[in-house]
């Protein structure tokens, strides 16, 4: 599926042009608002202690002039109970898509959305373009992207017994990093070395739930050199919607306080009866017509309540690396990672509609106005057959990495860096569906009876059900750096330090999606893509004075399918005195559409009995038997990068010992965004009419079908059945303007009883304005614009403790999709870590650690959002209630 050969052409001409030079990212061990000690850690690994390079910048040994790292230490990591590398993001309120919320895809569009990618600063569209606008770098490079319909890393690759620890620095980092540093960076830094053996065993408990880890990191070192490898494996249940009170989905009555189940494909058949009216130039079920109208026959069944709420989950992971002194001036290292990660989303068992031919269908005509004909349909369950399995939809990721990397060092502090990473991902998502040809047919025949579906004959029933949608996509990246770094001549307040580097990155994507039978994937077209992106860049850091730093930096990359862009960014810190550090910065930014993007095009999705859930602000859909929709999904046309410019200023104050408090404003200018509606937003349907079609006429909905590629699947549907088709094929249609506060206190001091700390952080969002069609619409109306972090931590000799409040703000109901309901109430969870580590002096409990959690101690339920056939809480909130998670840890 992939041109090697000219990947391996591509090496060894940019190997050739390595020779420019350029320095290497090896993090700095940032924690919130302080730098950890350097030295052996606890758990074997060592930290450098010369020349660290901190995220933000290219250079060695100085700080990211104008930026202040939020990060988490090694000790911050363990407290947190995070099993997953995106549960351990959740814990960062800047990382908005994620914190208080659930640390994954939701289960709702899990077919189109696998990759769990971190969203900084509640950027919009975060899910409508293939790309990301959050830059994620591990031990500060690329790695290769998956996904089927996305195309960006998933944190999940680097296992948490590696992380040494994670940095982030907000809005920007094009000038370096080049596209994706649109709301920031995140970098995963993994450790370089490690002796001895660790061993680490968790499970976790809660109510309907358990899931369980293990991993062990074994290395060792040598006279000039060390290594290590990694395995770990995760494994957790899943989690039905029946399973939890509040997750329930349905139709509710008027004034909120009963909740119907609303779905008619059940085990017990549904059927419903619809009455049409002739008005002289045709029929309609409008229930405004004198005895027109859909009577329903038999209870509807709590379909929702079979689907999972949290998906099964399985994760192996491999990670290996090795360090080599070649000489006294040459360091080699190899890093390389696998990850194997299957997810599979239960639901209730299959089923499907029939209907009758409407009168329109069957050519008739009444006598006169007022005339009535009824005809009839009928929602199933093939659960009941005998030979019925269950059909889950199931999500495959596989992906490997590795990265080499060659330090030379050189005369006057000078070091060139050179890195080549390459990594493959194979993505998988196979959603089990009903044949409709087939089951017409079958059912025209007599083979199938959609009352007595258990009587059928098995071969009927397994022909009609050996039918899935099915994406398969690989992606490849080949990335090649190199980065030189030093000092270039003394100024009066100090050293003027450079860096200047080079890169080349080949990305290739190939795809093949279509509705085919189990096995049949070879029967569906297959697309591929390529692109090669070369790059330029440079940075300076200049002392203007000894207390004021001047950061200057640009980047040229070009694209050889959409063109090149330059962009720059510059930050400045001053320290006037001792307890006040002062910071500014500014940039321009961009996010480029990615190879998926250049060969994805239109798909139509088809959904039974949803229509209920788009908002019809207008009330243009008037007939309630039409309540199917198809949602048209893809790239429309040609995209162009999203561009942004950013800046933000702020300061530190150190009034007293182990006291300090930050606050930082932001501004983020974001244009050519690549959009696509929400179908759930009624703001969305009345700024885009052409994008929601109500009741689409036979003609309009011939039209659509033509449009997409894979329309001939839905030829026998009806537009009489279709009560919505909605567009959400992206384009680069939106802007966006968003402003905001970060804000952190910590306080730490020595006690009789132990040290205590205190801590504060969070993120205020004071305006967030997106342009769609030229009309500028609030988005903190219906959204909270609050986010907080708290803690208190307690820790004497071998014993910690520590409680963490994580608090998400009120905000607005909309009033088109709430039902009688004006607010939705703030949502507030408390986490408890205690651990204990056995002293040196322990004989064989030596290298031994606990650890308790408890995420949400008293079990609050996520906030209530009523919504009619949609969710019942608030998508800002989430929760699995009160979870128990048990740690052991021994270190040989």
């Amino acid at each position: 599926m992939t041109n090697r050969k000219t990947l391996y052409k591509s090496v060894h001409r940019y190997i050739q042009g390595l020779a420019l030079g350029a320095a290497s990212v090896a993090m700095t061990s940032g924690a919130a608002l302080a730098q950890a000690p350097a030295g052996a850690t606890d758990d074997g690994s060592t930290l450098e202690l010369e020349e660290i390079l901190v995220t933000g910048t290219l250079i060695r040994g100085v700080e990211a002039a104008g930026s202040k790292i939020i990060g988490l230490d090694a000790q911050a990591i363990l407290e947190t109970g995070a099993v997953t590398t995106n549960e351990l993001l959740a814990t960062i309120p800047q990382v908005s898509n994620f914190f208080n919320r659930r640390p994954e895809q939701d289960p709702r569009g899990a077919g189109g959305l696998q990759v769990n990618r971190p969203n900084l600063r509640n950027l919009p569209g975060i899910n409508a373009a293939t790309g990301a606008t959050t830059l994620l770098l591990m031990d500060g490079h690329r790695i290769t992207p998956v996904g089927t319909d996305q195309a960006s890393p998933d944190p999940d690759v680097i296992p948490t017994a590696v992380m040494q620890r994670v940095e982030v620095v907000t809005d920007g980092g094009s000038s370096l990093y080049g596209a994706d540093a649109v709301g920031g960076v995140i970098n995963f830094t993994t450790l370089d070395e490690f002796d001895g053996v660790k061993v680490d065993l968790g499970y976790d408990m809660g109510d309907d739930y358990d899931g369980w880890q293990a991993s062990v990191v074994a290395g060792t070192s040598w006279t000039d050199g060390s290594g290590y490898v990694a395995l770990a494996t995760t494994d957790r249940d899943s989690v039905l919607t029946e399973d939890r009170d509040w997750a329930a989905q349905g139709t509710w009555n008027e004034d909120g306080s009963v909740l119907t189940p609303d779905g008619t494909e059940c085990l017990q058949p549904v059927g419903a009866v619809t009455t049409w009216f002739w008005f002289g130039a045709g029929w309609t079920d409008n229930p405004l017509a004198p005895g027109a109208g859909v009577t329903p026959v038999g209870e509807p069944c709590d379909v929702k309540g079979k689907a999972a709420l949290l998906p099964e989950q399985q994760r192996d992971n491999f990670y290996a690396g090795i360090t080599q002194s070649l000489s006294d001036s040459l360091t080699l290292k190899v890093k390389a990672y696998y990850m194997d990660r299957s997810t599979n989303y239960s639901r209730y068992p299959t089923g499907d509609t029939v209907a009758e031919p409407t009168p329109t269908e069957l050519g008739l005509t009444g006598d006169n106005i007022g005339d009535l004909v009824s005809t009839s349909q009928v929602g199933f369950s093939f659960g009941t057959h005998p030979d019925y399995r269950s059909r889950d939809l199931e999500i495959g990721i596989e992906t490997w990495g590795i990265t080499p990397e060659l330090t030379i060092d050189l005369p006057n502090s000078w070091q060139i860096n050179t890195l080549l990473h390459y990594g493959q991902s194979d993505n998988r998502v196979s959603d089990p569906q009903t044949d409709r040809t087939k089951l017409v047919d079958y059912v025209a025949n007599g083979d199938l009876d959609p009352l007595n579906v258990a009587a059928a004959d098995t071969a009927v029933v397994q022909d009609i059900l050996n039918w899935q949608v099915l994406d398969e996509v690989e992606q490849e990246l080949l990335d090649i750096r190199a980065i030189a770094d030093g000092d270039v001549f003394e100024l009066p307040a100090g050293m003027l330090k450079a860096a200047v580097g080079v890169e080349y990155a080949r990305d290739e994507a190939s795809k093949r999606s279509g509705e085919t039978t189990f096995g049949g994937a070879g029967a569906l077209n297959e697309v591929s893509g390529n692109r090669d992106v070369t790059s330029a860049f440079a940075e300076l850091s200049v002392p203007i004075l000894d207390s004021l730093d001047l950061s200057l930096s640009i980047r040229y990359d070009d694209y050889s399918d959409f063109g090149d862009t330059t962009n720059p960014g510059m930050g400045i810190t001053y320290e006037p005195f001792e307890w006040i550090t002062l910071f500014g910065k500014w940039g321009e930014s961009f996010n480029a559409p990615t190879v998926l993007d250049s060969i994805v095009t239109g798909n139509g999705r088809y959904i039974f009995n949803a229509a209920a859930g788009v908002p019809d602000p207008l009330g243009e859909r008037t007939n309630p038997s039409r309540d199917d929709v198809l949602v048209l999904e893809g790239a429309s046309g040609t995209l162009e990068p999203q561009t942004a410019e950013t800046w933000g200023v702020g300061f530190e104050l150190r009034p007293l010992e182990g006291l300090s408090v930050e606050t930082y404003y932001y501004e983020i200018e974001f244009r050519q965004l690549l959009g696509a509606v929400n179908p759930q937003r009624s703001e969305a349907v009345l700024l885009n009419p052409d994008k929601f079609i109500f009741e689409p006429t036979q003609a309009e909905w011939d039209a659509i079908l033509a449009s997409i590629e894979n329309g001939n699947q839905y030829a026998d549907i009806d537009a009489t059945e279709v009560g919505v088709v909605v567009d959400r094929r992206i384009a680069n249609t939106e802007e966006a303007l968003l402003k905001g506060i970060d804000f952190a206190v910590r306080y730490t001091h020595d006690t009789s009883f132990g040290v205590m700390s205190y801590g504060l952080s969070g993120n205020y969002q004071t305006d967030f304005v997106l342009t769609q069609s030229g009309t500028e619409v609030d988005q903190l109306n219906y959204n909270p614009d609050l986010f907080v972090s708290a803690d208190i931590g307690w820790a004497r000799d071998a014993l910690q403790a520590r409680l963490n409040f994580r608090y998400t703000d009120e905000y607005d109901a909309d009033p088109t999709l709430a039902v009688n309901q004006s607010k939705v109430d703030d949502f507030l969870v408390t986490n408890l870590f205690v651990g204990y580590q056995f002293q040196a002096d322990s004989g064989f409990m030596d290298g031994l650690s606990l650890s308790l959690n408890v995420d949400n101690l008293f079990d609050e339920d996520p906030s209530a959002y009523r919504q009619q056939s949609n969710l019942s809480y608030s998508e800002w909130s989430w929760t699995l209630g009160r979870v128990f998670k048990f740690g052991i840890s021994k270190h040989f």
